[in-house]
């Protein structure tokens, strides 16, 4: 019994209707390697029809031992394949008339099973008293105990379905689930593999050791203090690059002073241009957060919105825990939300991208990142993570 292919909206969707429609023998690994398609399924109706056939015959030998076995056997036959083909191509219309069934409660598919083999009995029955010309018969299923025999067949038939069906249902959703929960560790993976390099490709990018060494060369006789402040602020930079590097999840504590580090060489190199504030609620410190949530939106903020600035501007970070989420805020003064978009390439930089993109893949749709303008001016970077 079978039915056409319903609409697809999703995998998960996909993967429930096939539980319901396909075949009762697919429950069987050995039917279920030859790939669905309309032969093939009348060919299972088949077979499954015969069992039923099968074991009617045998039955009757256990119960009325005296009644001969080639009609019994051709009777029960018959009768089987009019009932498991007419229920069938109900099963098919059904699919096309109807292809959503299977996504509602058991309640209405144990309805839609019930009317599908009440019917398909009646009408399987008369049509194989047509066949067999058991005129008797057919006058008999329209009587109160052949109706009461009948109904009790349909009984069978709607359970035997509900029975075979609901679970492939539950084993189908259960896979789809894991198929999307395997597709987004992967995908998590990934991320984070890209962000690592990226992170080593940004930390030790040529450009910036070679400037930053040569602010330190620069001011190692005028100034030895800040010479020596910026080369413990390049080598507490580097430090936590490597351990980001190693892909572990990284507490927020860990995550700030290294975010502290990059913002206090930042702001030795462009001079009182750049001030900072990290505000942070001491109870966060020990939430362990994947790696470079922070350090990419303040390099965007100090790249795309402080640096255009003459002046330049300040750049504030808040970590604080809101509706039971971890909420991480990154807000400049600088050239603001429009400036940053055209500068930026339209979305806020690749950097803001690719963060987007690992926090969709690491949480799904628990995780948000919005840009804004910051009040009275700049840019306003708001996180939103699971706690």
């Amino acid at each position: 019994m079978t039915a056409a292919a319903p609409s697809r909206p999703n995998a998960s969707a996909e993967a429930v209707a096939c539980a319901s429609n396909g075949h009762p023998l697919e429950l069987f690994p050995l039917f279920r390697r030859l790939p669905r398609s309309i032969p093939r399924d009348l060919v299972y109706t088949l077979i499954f029809n015969s069992i039923f056939a099968l074991v009617f015959s045998v039955l009757n030998m256990i119960f009325v031992p005296g009644d001969p076995l080639r009609i019994v056997a051709w009777s029960n036959f018959v009768f089987a394949n009019c009932i498991g083909f007419i229920i069938h191509l109900e099963f098919a219309v059904g699919g096309w008339l109807y292809p959503g069934v299977s996504r509602h409660g058991t309640p209405v598919r144990a309805a839609y099973f019930s009317l599908l083999a009440i019917v398909g009995v009646f009408a399987g029955y008369w049509l194989a008293t047509e066949i067999l010309h058991y005129p008797q018969t057919q006058e008999w299923i329209f009587t109160p105990r052949g109706i009461l025999a009948i109904g009790g067949m349909s009984l069978l038939i709607s359970t035997l379905l509900l029975l075979i069906f609901i679970p492939r249902e539950r084993t189908a959703r259960m896979e789809a689930a894991f198929e999307r929960e395997r597709s987004r560790v992967v995908a998590a993976e990934r991320e984070t593999t890209l962000a690592q390099l990226k992170l080593l490709e940004a930390q030790v990018e040529p450009h910036f050791l070679y400037n930053t060494l040569a602010n330190v060369v620069s001011l190692v006789d005028s100034n030895p203090a800040t010479a020596k402040r910026m080369l413990e602020r390049l080598i507490a930079l580097l430090r936590g690059a490597a351990v980001a590097a190693g892909g572990a999840e990284v507490t927020l504590a860990a995550q700030i002073e290294h975010l502290r580090a990059y913002l206090e060489l930042m702001s030795l190199r462009m001079g009182g241009r750049l001030a900072f504030r990290l505000d942070v609620d001491p109870a966060l410190a020990n939430v362990a957060l994947p790696p470079l949530l922070l350090q990419p939106v303040v390099e965007n903020a100090i790249r795309h919105g402080l640096e255009p600035k003459v002046e330049g501007g300040e750049i504030v970070v808040i970590a604080r825990r809101r509706e039971g989420n971890v909420e991480l805020i990154v807000a400049d003064t600088g050239v603001g939300f429009r400036d940053v978009r055209v500068r930026a390439g339209g979305d806020g930089g690749v950097g803001l991208s690719n963060l987007r993109a690992r926090l969709a893949a690491l949480y799904g749709d628990a995780a948000s990142i919005g840009i804004e303008e910051n009040t009275p001016e700049g840019t306003r970077v708001t996180m939103r993570l699971p706690a």
